[in-house]
């Protein structure tokens, strides 16, 4: 059996170089033969256990040399822990550049709203949260189950409260109140960033980036209101917004290592549509400059202002893509110069003159306004991404209440006992208010855009002016009507906005 094996090899390597030569295009063919070993024979048995044969299997002696496929190491940046650690990071960044910067913020707000108090920021930081349970329980499945997402929750609130409050009693810093020395970080703000980004990771990266909007809008005005209400200072919302969201990712993290793929909902991605199927129905919150145009325009006499700020949140449902209907509430105030301002007769030589040597030493509360507003909205398409918005309402506004504050002179302090003395009050009353404007839109995506605006509002609202006529017992003012005025409090304003498209 081995001698015709070896025979038939033998003719085979003897033929096969004439058969190549003959016909070229066998070459290969010819190469892959040669290219045979005959493998040590192997045994196979059946069940039975009896030897049924052996078989020769012809195998390549060389193989060809193979590319080597070099996996390529991901960049330091593109880790997940890079990737979680920018936004925290940026925010901690911000805090230490304002650090030097808090007193001019603080007094910016004491310019603009020196008395605002709401307590309203105690329930919003927790809104976000509460909606990704109000979700869940209607029925409305998040990424995770609500074990998981409750253990997620309750680690990413472990982590916060023993950084904030680790920081806030060991740094000592006093709030701008003076009310306590716990200001640094804002457990408000930490509180609201972890709520916001539950609802961001369960909601918006699951279903809609809707949720995420509204969920950073929520957790973004609890800090704003933390420094409106001077109980923080700026860095210590910035520092406080970063753990939060620094927490909420490690808590996420965790959570994985916990459960792996357990208590997961079945992946929903998020399909975007085309924005010129949509109707550009939207939401958004905005903030800007404010130019006067009226009576605070003029320098001449009197009280007057340059700049002011102007905020607010801004509504419209569309029918078509075209044509809508929508509303606006805004706010805005400007910050008075008092250095023109002439005192009464019986008043003055009691006020201490201004060490610029012109006027006194007063302090004049910003004067300020609500708006709301309420009327037609058109839309236009530029391009793909860009859009213009546009509209005319009408509505009321409302006054917000104001004093003029003296410094008094020493003579006056020895005589009444007082530093510091309101000699004089206004109150606007409600008044008609209308406004047209015009924004242009950035869209990110299909759901989110970024804005633009210049808007222009009329308001002439009347003003009661009160001055002090005597110091009761108490040696609390005592105001009398002097005179009431219509009051031009007109103005232009110039801002950017972020929009939520429904």
């Amino acid at each position: 059996m081995k001698k015709n094996k070896y025979g038939f090899m033998l003719v085979l390597l003897i033929a096969l170089p004439l058969f190549a030569h003959a016909n070229p295009t066998n070459i290969q063919l010819v190469d892959e033969v040669l290219n045979l070993k005959l493998e040590q024979p192997q045994l196979n048995y059946k069940s039975a256990g009896y030897l049924s044969g052996v078989d020769y299997a012809l195998t390549p002696m060389y193989s060809l040399p193979q590319e080597t496929v070099e996996v390529e190491k991901v960049k330091w940046y593109n880790t997940r822990a890079a990737r979680i650690s920018y936004v925290p990071v940026t925010f901690f960044a911000l805090g230490a550049i304002s650090w030097p910067y808090r007193e001019d913020v603080r007094e910016w707000r004491n310019r603009f709203i020196p008395d605002y108090h709401n307590a309203f920021d105690d329930v919003l930081q927790y809104l976000p949260i509460m909606a990704v349970y109000g979700l869940n329980w209607a029925g409305v499945e998040g990424k995770h189950g609500l074990k998981r997402t409750t253990v997620t929750w309750a680690m990413s609130l472990g982590m916060m409260g023993i950084l904030v409050n680790g920081i806030k009693y060991t740094t000592k810093v006093m709030r701008p109140d003076g009310s306590s020395a716990n200001a640094f970080p804002s457990g408000h703000t930490a509180m609201a960033f972890v709520s916001a980004t539950m609802l961001h990771k369960e909601f918006g990266q699951y279903r809609s980036p809707l949720y995420s909007f509204f969920g950073y809008a929520a957790a973004g005005w609890t800090g704003t209101m933390r420094q409106m209400n001077n109980r923080h200072w700026v860095s210590d919302v910035l520092v406080g917004a970063g753990i939060g969201i620094l927490t909420t990712e490690v808590a996420y993290i965790l959570a994985e290592q916990i459960y792996d793929e357990k208590e997961t909902n079945p992946i929903k991605k998020y399909e975007p549509k085309p924005f010129s199927d949509q109707k550009p129905s939207f939401l958004s919150v905005k903030i800007g400059f404010a130019s006067p145009m009226g009576d605070l325009a003029n320098s001449e006499e009197g009280a007057y202002t340059t700049n002011g700020f102007t905020a607010g949140f801004e509504g419209a449902y569309f029918f078509n893509r075209n044509i809508g209907i929508g509303g606006e509430m805004s706010i805005t105030s400007f910050p008075i110069n008092s250095d023109k301002i002439e005192l009464l007769p019986e008043v003055a030589p009691y006020v201490e003159l201004s060490s610029t040597g012109q006027g006194y030493e007063l302090l004049t509360e910003a004067m300020g306004a609500a708006y709301y507003v309420l009327g037609p909205y058109g839309y236009v398409d530029l391009s793909q991404k860009f859009g213009i918005l546009f509209n005319v309402a009408a509505g009321y506004s409302r006054g917000a209440e104001g004093q003029v504050l003296a410094k008094l002179s020493e003579t006056a302090q020895e005589e009444i006992g007082l530093e510091e003395l309101v000699i004089s009050r206004y109150e606007p009353e409600d008044a008609f208010a209308w406004n047209t404007g015009g924004q242009l839109w950035y869209k990110l995506n299909d759901k989110i855009a970024i804005g633009a605006y210049t808007r222009f509002m009329f308001n002439k609202p009347k003003l009661n002016i009160y001055d002090i006529v005597d110091i009761d017992d108490n040696d609390e003012p005592i105001f009398e009507y002097t005179e009431s005025s219509k009051f031009d409090f007109s103005h232009w304003s110039l801002g950017f906005s972020i929009n939520a498209i429904l």
